[in-house]
């Protein structure tokens, strides 16, 4: 008989599929929305859907869209595009402990999937106990999910997206602020999830959440609606990293 809390191995990969539901939620709209600006930008339908394949980071998209329809470089845009990329890297060595040793094929495809919010959601439901070998199928399926509705998303948005919204205008700030209001979404999640969520919620994870909650937040209501979602998902992992920092020196 299995341990109490310990899910069944079939439970991985269909677990990991269950626990994205909150994240394909909040993705199906936010990649509607990068589907209608990049078709507005220029880009074909088919640029559209494969930047969502190939980059799969909601905040980096949003940028290069814009950059794209201000005439910037290609240069210059893989370039910001690279930069704010790049606290990506802080995810999969943060996540490493958790998921034990694996080859570097099984870590390079669950390091493909790893943006802001499935790390949100994997750096809490990974510190339970689990059977041997459930945690990669359950983040190879909490990533599947998010991947496949982001990339349906981007589709209907840059096929469909923009009759949608010429008929109901009222549609594009809430499109928008998808991504914002998810992280809202996952915090209050993280923080009251079976009422011990606030203790498993590593401080770092809690802060790094809650300060790009505020930070989109802020620049959404001040006018800077399009820079929110990039400005976050880099102030985020920075303060996590200053809190990590911190309670290394503490100890």
């Amino acid at each position: 008989m299995r341990r109490a809390g310990h899910p069944r191995k079939r439970d991985g990969a269909a677990g990991g599929l269950r626990a994205s539901v909150p994240i394909v939620v909040g993705y199906l709209p936010a990649a509607v929305a990068f589907g209608v600006a990049a078709r507005g930008a220029g880009l074909s339908t088919v640029e559209t859907v494969a930047m969502s394949l190939i980059v799969f980071s909601g905040a980096s998209q949003f940028a290069l869209a814009g950059l794209v329809a201000v005439g910037t470089s290609w240069l210059v845009i893989v370039a910001i595009g690279l930069v704010l990329g790049v606290r990506h890297i802080l995810y999969g060595p943060s996540l490493a402990p958790l998921l034990g040793r694996m080859g570097a094929g099984r870590a390079a495809t669950a390091a493909f999937g790893l943006t802001d919010e499935v790390f949100a959601v994997a750096s809490t439901k990974l510190q339970r106990q689990w059977e041997p070998g459930t945690k990669f199928g359950w983040i190879l399926g909490l990533g599947a999910g998010a991947y496949i509705s982001w990339g349906v998303g981007t589709w209907i948005g840059a096929v469909a997206g923009t009759a949608v919204i010429g008929a109901l205008p009222s549609l594009a700030p809430a499109l928008s602020f998808a991504l914002p209001a998810l992280f809202v979404a996952l915090l209050v999640s993280l923080v009251r999830s079976a009422g011990e969520a606030y203790q498993d919620v590593p401080g770092p994870v809690f802060g790094a959440v809650l300060a790009a909650v505020i930070v989109a937040a802020a620049l959404y209501l001040v006018g800077f609606g399009s820079w929110s979602v990039p400005v976050a998902g880099v102030i985020g992992p920075v303060v996590a990293f200053l809190i990590g920092m911190g309670r290394l020196n503490a100890d």
